[in-house]
C-alpha cells in the first residue's frame, strides 16, 4: 500500500555535540529560531514551518544524547506522520522485530536496522506563507523595475533532507523501502540512493550512501530556503562569522537544487538548498553515474581534476544500490 504509514516529512533532528556553545551559537546564526531550552540543557531550535533541531551535550553513556559515529553527532530523527492510526500502526509493525516505546508526549521511538534511533509524532509543521520569487528572462519580465531580492541572512523554511554515510546503502536503504515504505527517487548507481517518506512532495528526506570511512554516521543535513538568493546571502552570512564552506555554492545535476554547505561544529555539514525537484508518483527514478558533474553542474570547493567526487561521497564501496521502486 502506497505510504500506509502516512509519514510526511523530517519533523526534529536531535544532536548530541561536545561543543554545545559553538552548535548553538551556529545554529542561531544559520537562521534557525531558538524556541526553548531545558534544565537537563537542551536547546531547541525552528525553521519557518516548525521542523526542529534539538542539541543536547554528548553523553555516551545516555543512549538520547549519544552521537552517531563520532565524538558529535546526530542522536535522533523524528518523523512526522499525519495521525494517530498512523502512529499505532508503525508500533505494530515495527513491534515485529524491534524494541518500540511511546514516550509521554506521544512520540513513538524505536531504531532502524543500522541502530539509527528513530522517532514518530503527529505533524506539528504547517506551511508558512512564501511569496514567489520574481525573475526577468528574456521573453519574459516579471520583475520590471524593481531590484532583485537580497538577504542579510538566511531563514530556513524546513529542514529539506538528511544524509547518512553507511557501509552498504542498498542494504540499508530495504528498512526504509520495505518496512517504512519509502520511495527511491533517484540512485547514483553503485553509491548511494535519494529516498522519499511520501509519494508527492520534495525529491528526497533521505539520502544513503557508501560511505568514505566504515560505519554510520550523519553526512550532512539540508535546509529549504527560499530560492538560490537566500543561499548566497546566507552563505555569505555564515561565511563572515567564520564558518568554513564545505562545498559550494553550486547547484546538484540530480536534484535540480542550488546548494552551499559549510562545515560545523555538530559533526556534520549543513546545507541551504533552493528549487529541488518537486515530484509525485508519476515521476521516474533514474540511475546517475556518481561523478564530480553529476553531484554538481557547477560548484566552488570540490575537487573535480579526475572526474571523481572529492567531497560528500567521494570514495564509495562497490555495492549494487539499485533496488526497484517501491510502491
Amino acid at each position: 500500500m502506497l505510504n500506509r504509514f502516512r509519514i510526511n516529512g523530517i519533523e526534529k533532528v536531535r544532536f548530541a555535540v561536545t561543543e554545545f556553545e559553538d552548535a548553538c551559537t551556529f545554529a542561531s546564526q544559520w537562521g534557525l529560531s531558538p524556541a526553548a531550552s531545558d534544565a537537563a540543557g537542551a536547546f531547541l531550535f525552528r525553521a519557518q514551518d516548525g521542523s526542529e533541531v534539538e542539541i543536547v551535550r554528548a553523553e555516551p553513556a545516555d543512549p538520547r544524547r549519544r552521537p552517531l559515529g563520532n565524538s558529535s553527532g546526530l542522536s535522533e530523527i523524528t518523523w512526522g506522520v499525519s495521525d494517530e492510526a498512523a502512529l499505532h500502526a508503525l508500533e505494530a509493525e515495527l513491534c515485529r522485530d524491534r524494541a518500540v516505546e511511546f514516550d509521554g508526549d506521544g512520540v513513538l521511538h524505536s531504531v532502524d536496522d543500522l541502530g539509527i534511533r528513530l522517532a514518530f509524532r503527529v505533524t506539528r509543521r504547517a506551511e508558512a506563507p512564501v511569496e514567489a520569487t520574481r525573475y526577468n528572462s528574456p521573453t519574459r519580465t516579471d520583475r520590471l523595475n524593481q531590484r532583485a531580492v537580497r538577504y542579510d541572512q538566511a531563514r530556513p523554511h524546513q529542514i529539506s533532507h538528511v544524509a547518512m554515510g553507511v557501509d552498504d546503502a542498498a542494504a540499508a536503504a530495504q528498512f526504509y523501502i520495505e518496512r517504512l515504505g519509502f520511495i527511491v527517487s533517484d540512485r547514483y548507481a553503485n553509491r548511494g540512493l535519494f529516498l522519499r517518506c511520501s509519494p508527492s512532495g520534495n525529491h528526497h528526506h533521505l539520502f544513503l550512501m557508501n560511505g568514505r570511512t566504515p560505519g554510520t554516521r550523519l553526512n550532512h543535513m539540508a535546509f529549504k530556503v527560499r530560492d538560490v538568493h537566500e543561499v548566497i546571502g546566507g552563505g555569505q552570512y555564515i561565511d563572515s562569522k567564520g564558518w568554513k564552506t564545505f562545498a559550494g555554492p553550486g547547484r546538484h545535476t540530480v536534484s535540480s537544487a542550488c546548494f552551499w554547505y559549510f562545515l560545523t561544529p555538530l559533526g556534520c555539514a549543513w546545507e541551504y538548498a533552493a528549487d529541488e525537484d518537486i515530484v509525485n508518483e508519476s515521476w521516474e527514478a533514474a540511475d546517475f553515474a556518481a561523478t564530480a558533474d553529476i553531484f554538481s553542474e557547477w560548484t566552488f570547493g570540490l575537487e573535480k581534476s579526475d572526474g571523481r567526487l572529492r567531497g560528500p561521497i567521494s570514495v564509495s564501496k562497490e555495492a549494487g544500490a539499485s533496488p526497484a521502486v517501491s510502491k
